[in-house]
Protein backbone atom coordinates (compact mmCIF):
# COMPACT_ATOMS: atom_id res chain seq x y z
CA UNK A 1 0.00 0.00 0.00
CA UNK A 2 1.33 3.41 -0.99
CA UNK A 3 2.00 5.86 1.83
CA UNK A 4 3.31 9.42 1.91
CA UNK A 5 2.73 12.52 -0.18
CA UNK A 6 5.53 11.75 -2.65
CA UNK A 7 7.25 8.51 -3.66
CA UNK A 8 9.96 7.59 -6.16
CA UNK A 9 9.44 3.92 -7.04
CA UNK A 10 10.82 1.47 -9.61
CA UNK A 11 8.21 -0.27 -11.72
CA UNK A 12 6.66 -1.14 -15.06
CA UNK A 13 3.55 0.07 -16.84
CA UNK A 14 1.34 -2.99 -17.28
CA UNK A 15 -1.58 -1.25 -18.94
CA UNK A 16 -2.86 2.18 -19.86
CA UNK A 17 -6.18 3.66 -20.88
CA UNK A 18 -7.45 7.10 -21.83
CA UNK A 19 -9.11 9.12 -19.07
CA UNK A 20 -10.54 12.34 -20.49
CA UNK A 21 -8.91 14.54 -23.11
CA UNK A 22 -5.54 15.02 -21.40
CA UNK A 23 -5.23 12.25 -18.85
CA UNK A 24 -4.32 8.57 -18.76
CA UNK A 25 -5.16 5.79 -16.36
CA UNK A 26 -2.14 3.56 -15.68
CA UNK A 27 -1.83 0.19 -14.01
CA UNK A 28 1.68 -0.07 -12.56
CA UNK A 29 3.53 -3.03 -11.08
CA UNK A 30 5.89 -1.48 -8.52
CA UNK A 31 8.81 -2.89 -6.61
CA UNK A 32 7.91 -3.20 -2.89
CA UNK A 33 4.30 -2.14 -3.53
CA UNK A 34 2.81 -4.48 -6.12
CA UNK A 35 0.02 -3.40 -8.48
CA UNK A 36 -1.39 0.11 -8.14
CA UNK A 37 -3.66 2.26 -10.29
CA UNK A 38 -2.65 5.87 -10.91
CA UNK A 39 -3.39 8.70 -13.32
CA UNK A 40 -0.95 10.62 -15.55
CA UNK A 41 -0.90 13.41 -18.08
CA UNK A 42 -0.67 12.22 -21.68
CA UNK A 43 2.34 14.49 -22.15
CA UNK A 44 4.12 13.12 -19.09
CA UNK A 45 7.03 11.19 -20.62
CA UNK A 46 6.92 7.66 -22.01
CA UNK A 47 3.67 6.02 -20.89
CA UNK A 48 3.76 3.03 -23.24
CA UNK A 49 2.98 -0.38 -21.70
CA UNK A 50 6.11 -2.43 -20.88
CA UNK A 51 8.07 0.73 -20.05
CA UNK A 52 10.29 0.20 -17.00
CA UNK A 53 11.28 3.24 -15.01
CA UNK A 54 11.37 5.17 -11.78
CA UNK A 55 7.99 6.75 -11.19
CA UNK A 56 7.57 9.91 -9.17
CA UNK A 57 4.14 9.55 -7.58
CA UNK A 58 2.26 12.34 -5.78
CA UNK A 59 -0.82 11.95 -3.67
CA UNK A 60 -3.83 13.94 -4.85
CA UNK A 61 -5.20 16.58 -2.50
CA UNK A 62 -7.94 15.30 -0.20
CA UNK A 63 -7.62 11.83 -1.69
CA UNK A 64 -5.78 8.54 -1.18
CA UNK A 65 -5.14 8.27 -4.92
CA UNK A 66 -1.86 9.09 -6.66
CA UNK A 67 -0.82 10.60 -9.97
CA UNK A 68 2.44 10.34 -11.92
CA UNK A 69 4.47 13.50 -11.45
CA UNK A 70 7.45 12.33 -13.53
CA UNK A 71 8.88 9.23 -15.18
CA UNK A 72 12.56 8.42 -15.44
CA UNK A 73 12.69 5.75 -18.15
CA UNK A 74 15.14 2.96 -17.33
CA UNK A 75 14.27 0.50 -20.13
CA UNK A 76 11.71 1.06 -22.90
CA UNK A 77 11.95 -2.57 -24.10
CA UNK A 78 12.16 -1.32 -27.69
CA UNK A 79 13.69 -4.55 -29.13
CA UNK A 80 10.78 -6.52 -27.62
CA UNK A 81 8.27 -4.28 -29.39
CA UNK A 82 9.79 -5.11 -32.79
CA UNK A 83 8.63 -8.74 -32.65
CA UNK A 84 4.90 -9.46 -32.77
CA UNK A 85 5.28 -12.81 -30.98
CA UNK A 86 7.25 -11.14 -28.18
CA UNK A 87 4.65 -8.41 -27.74
CA UNK A 88 1.81 -10.94 -27.57
CA UNK A 89 3.69 -13.01 -25.00
CA UNK A 90 4.45 -9.95 -22.86
CA UNK A 91 0.77 -8.96 -23.01
CA UNK A 92 -0.19 -12.44 -21.79
CA UNK A 93 2.18 -12.08 -18.84
CA UNK A 94 0.96 -8.66 -17.80
CA UNK A 95 -2.68 -9.72 -18.07
CA UNK A 96 -1.99 -12.83 -16.01
CA UNK A 97 -0.19 -10.81 -13.32
CA UNK A 98 -3.03 -8.28 -13.22
CA UNK A 99 -5.57 -11.09 -12.84
CA UNK A 100 -3.78 -13.29 -10.30
CA UNK A 101 -1.80 -10.87 -8.13
CA UNK A 102 -3.89 -9.01 -5.55
CA UNK A 103 -3.64 -5.22 -5.90
CA UNK A 104 -1.22 -3.70 -3.41
CA UNK A 105 0.46 -7.04 -2.70
CA UNK A 106 4.24 -6.74 -3.15
CA UNK A 107 6.00 -9.53 -5.03
CA UNK A 108 9.60 -8.59 -5.80
CA UNK A 109 10.47 -12.08 -7.03
CA UNK A 110 7.73 -11.89 -9.67
CA UNK A 111 8.76 -8.30 -10.43
CA UNK A 112 12.36 -9.38 -11.12
CA UNK A 113 11.23 -12.48 -13.03
CA UNK A 114 9.08 -10.33 -15.32
CA UNK A 115 11.93 -7.96 -16.14
CA UNK A 116 14.55 -10.57 -16.95
CA UNK A 117 12.19 -12.75 -18.97
CA UNK A 118 11.14 -9.66 -20.95
CA UNK A 119 14.85 -9.11 -21.67
CA UNK A 120 14.95 -12.68 -22.92
CA UNK A 121 11.99 -11.92 -25.20
CA UNK A 122 14.17 -9.28 -26.88
CA UNK A 123 16.57 -11.94 -28.18
CA UNK A 124 15.58 -13.23 -31.66
CA UNK A 125 17.69 -16.41 -31.38
CA UNK A 126 15.78 -17.55 -28.29
CA UNK A 127 12.35 -19.06 -29.13
CA UNK A 128 9.52 -17.06 -27.58
CA UNK A 129 8.10 -20.20 -25.96
CA UNK A 130 11.41 -20.70 -24.12
CA UNK A 131 11.01 -17.29 -22.49
CA UNK A 132 7.36 -18.05 -21.79
CA UNK A 133 8.17 -21.36 -20.10
CA UNK A 134 10.98 -19.86 -18.03
CA UNK A 135 8.73 -17.03 -16.82
CA UNK A 136 5.87 -19.35 -15.86
CA UNK A 137 8.04 -21.99 -14.19
CA UNK A 138 9.98 -19.40 -12.17
CA UNK A 139 6.66 -17.92 -11.08
CA UNK A 140 5.49 -21.34 -9.90
CA UNK A 141 8.81 -21.89 -8.15
CA UNK A 142 8.76 -18.52 -6.35
CA UNK A 143 5.23 -19.18 -5.05
CA UNK A 144 6.16 -22.67 -3.88
CA UNK A 145 3.78 -24.26 -6.40
CA UNK A 146 6.19 -25.88 -8.82
CA UNK A 147 6.26 -29.67 -8.83
CA UNK A 148 9.54 -31.51 -9.27
CA UNK A 149 10.60 -30.51 -12.78
CA UNK A 150 12.07 -33.88 -13.79
CA UNK A 151 9.15 -35.94 -12.47
CA UNK A 152 6.54 -33.56 -13.88
CA UNK A 153 7.87 -33.58 -17.43
CA UNK A 154 8.76 -37.27 -17.35
CA UNK A 155 5.13 -37.93 -16.48
CA UNK A 156 4.13 -35.88 -19.53
CA UNK A 157 6.33 -37.96 -21.86
CA UNK A 158 9.24 -35.54 -22.30
CA UNK A 159 12.46 -37.32 -23.20
CA UNK A 160 15.75 -37.07 -21.30
CA UNK A 161 17.32 -34.51 -23.65
CA UNK A 162 14.27 -32.22 -23.36
CA UNK A 163 14.22 -32.42 -19.57
CA UNK A 164 17.95 -31.67 -19.34
CA UNK A 165 17.48 -28.61 -21.56
CA UNK A 166 14.50 -27.36 -19.54
CA UNK A 167 16.53 -27.72 -16.36
CA UNK A 168 19.36 -25.70 -17.90
CA UNK A 169 16.98 -22.98 -19.07
CA UNK A 170 15.48 -22.74 -15.60
CA UNK A 171 18.86 -22.51 -13.83
CA UNK A 172 20.70 -20.19 -16.23
CA UNK A 173 20.46 -16.39 -16.26
CA UNK A 174 19.54 -14.43 -19.40
CA UNK A 175 23.07 -14.46 -20.84
CA UNK A 176 23.36 -18.17 -20.15
CA UNK A 177 20.12 -18.97 -21.98
CA UNK A 178 21.15 -16.79 -24.94
CA UNK A 179 24.47 -18.62 -25.10
CA UNK A 180 22.66 -21.96 -24.90
CA UNK A 181 20.67 -21.13 -28.03
CA UNK A 182 23.70 -19.93 -29.96
CA UNK A 183 24.48 -23.61 -30.62
CA UNK A 184 22.53 -26.24 -32.52
CA UNK A 185 20.13 -28.10 -30.25
CA UNK A 186 20.20 -31.82 -29.63
CA UNK A 187 18.26 -33.52 -32.48
CA UNK A 188 16.26 -35.47 -29.87
CA UNK A 189 14.49 -32.28 -28.82
CA UNK A 190 11.11 -31.97 -30.52
CA UNK A 191 10.36 -28.74 -32.36
CA UNK A 192 7.20 -28.08 -30.34
CA UNK A 193 8.56 -29.22 -26.95
CA UNK A 194 8.89 -25.67 -25.57
CA UNK A 195 5.31 -24.78 -26.45
CA UNK A 196 4.04 -27.98 -24.84
CA UNK A 197 6.17 -27.33 -21.76
CA UNK A 198 4.85 -23.75 -21.45
CA UNK A 199 1.23 -24.83 -21.95
CA UNK A 200 1.58 -27.43 -19.19
CA UNK A 201 3.17 -24.88 -16.82
CA UNK A 202 0.43 -22.33 -17.54
CA UNK A 203 -2.30 -24.89 -16.94
CA UNK A 204 -0.67 -25.89 -13.67
CA UNK A 205 -0.47 -22.23 -12.56
CA UNK A 206 -4.13 -21.58 -13.38
CA UNK A 207 -5.28 -24.72 -11.58
CA UNK A 208 -3.36 -23.79 -8.44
Amino acid sequence: MLEGDFLKVSGIILYRDISGEKNLWLKLFLKDFGIVNVTAKRSNGNTEPFTWGKFGLKKKKNSSNYYVDDIEVVDDMLPLRRRRASILTAVKWTKKISKILTAGQPDNDLFSNLYWCMKLLEEPQVPVEVSNWKFLWRWLESWGLAPDLVNFYTLHKFNESEIILLTQIFLLNVKGVINLFSYKLNPNIRENSFKIAADLAERFLIEK
